[in-house]
């Protein structure tokens, strides 16, 4: 079946190969995630079809070659698995902080030099929203994040660009838009790819889109999400630095009161994420990289 050529095979497997090389980097270079999540299923189709003829060549097994590719896919996951499983412990084991205070950028590294945050820049300024604060965030030494905080020109609306540094340099940037409405409720759009796992407010209203990669189009949904909410917006007088580490607090407080988080007098002990948080984390994790879709 899989095998009765060997030659033809064998140019599959090169060209699913350089597919499944070449997805995550258009993806990263040309910010369209559609591109890393379909990376992810050429690379773990790839490990079972690889597995699968590793066992038919060397003749470790003669059972059916779909038998072979099958097990290849379950050991894919089971090893992604306990990777995931081992960061989760590391992550909750880290002195790295879950929810980090912010303070004021003076710096001047606000903006990577990058051409695509370049022509960002200057779309939000042709579309007059209007710069409040610059932010930062230290994550580890010499580690941080970076947040740019902008709004709308009635006051309505306010976009937070989060540029997360990455392990080769640079920055990739995601994007939260949020509305406050006269009832107390909060209409939250956002593309974040991070798998955060825990809860959020009831009067939170998110919506999380992290395969939409652009700004514009993440817009236009929150508009479309605020006229059919009905919601009545109000302007935001708070800070913008105040109302960010803020919302850093109520998600803290939020998720050790609901056992996602362990309390702080026993993370020395314990870690700073339990283990139901541990599994929901998990979990995100794979529907983030596998389906490009969030538990919340």
């Amino acid at each position: 079946m899989f095998f009765e050529s060997s030659e033809t095979y064998q140019w599959l497997l090169l060209v699913v190969a350089i597919v499944t090389v070449l997805l995550p980097i258009l993806g990263n270079r040309f910010s369209i995630p559609t591109f890393m999540v379909f990376g992810r299923w050429t690379r773990w189709f790839l490990f079972g079809a690889l597995f699968a003829y590793f066992l038919k060549t060397f003749e470790i097994s003669f059972r059916p070659e779909w038998v072979h590719f099958i097990t290849g896919l379950a050991v894919w996951f089971v090893l992604e698995t306990g990777y995931n499983w081992i960061a989760i412990k590391a992550l909750s084991r880290s002195e790295l902080p879950l929810f980090p205070d912010f303070y004021e950028n003076i710096d001047g590294d606000e903006w990577p030099a990058d051409d695509r945050f370049i022509e960002l820049k200057d779309w939000l300024r042709a579309e007059k929203y209007n710069r409040l604060k610059a932010l930062k965030a230290e994550l580890f030494v010499g580690t941080y994040l970076r947040a740019s905080i902008y709004e709308s020109q009635d006051g309505l609306t306010r976009i937070q660009i989060l540029f997360l540094p990455k392990r080769k340099g640079g920055a990739t940037a995601c994007y939260t838009i949020s509305t406050h409405a006269s009832s107390g409720e909060r209409l939250i759009t956002d593309n974040l790819f991070l798998p955060y796992g825990g809860y959020y407010p009831e009067s939170w209203n998110i919506c999380r889109k992290p395969l939409i990669g652009s700004l514009r189009h993440l817009l236009r949904l929150h508009q479309r999400r605020l006229l059919a909410s009905k919601l009545e917006p109000v302007l935001v007088e708070e800070d913008a630095l105040t109302e960010l580490n803020e919302q850093q607090r109520i998600l803290e407080r939020l998720n050790i009161e609901t056992g996602f988080l362990v309390p702080r007098p026993r993370q020395e002990e314990e870690g700073k994420i339990s283990y139901e948080g541990r599994y929901r984390l998990w979990k995100e994790m794979w529907m983030l990289a596998y389906l490009g879709k969030s538990v919340a």
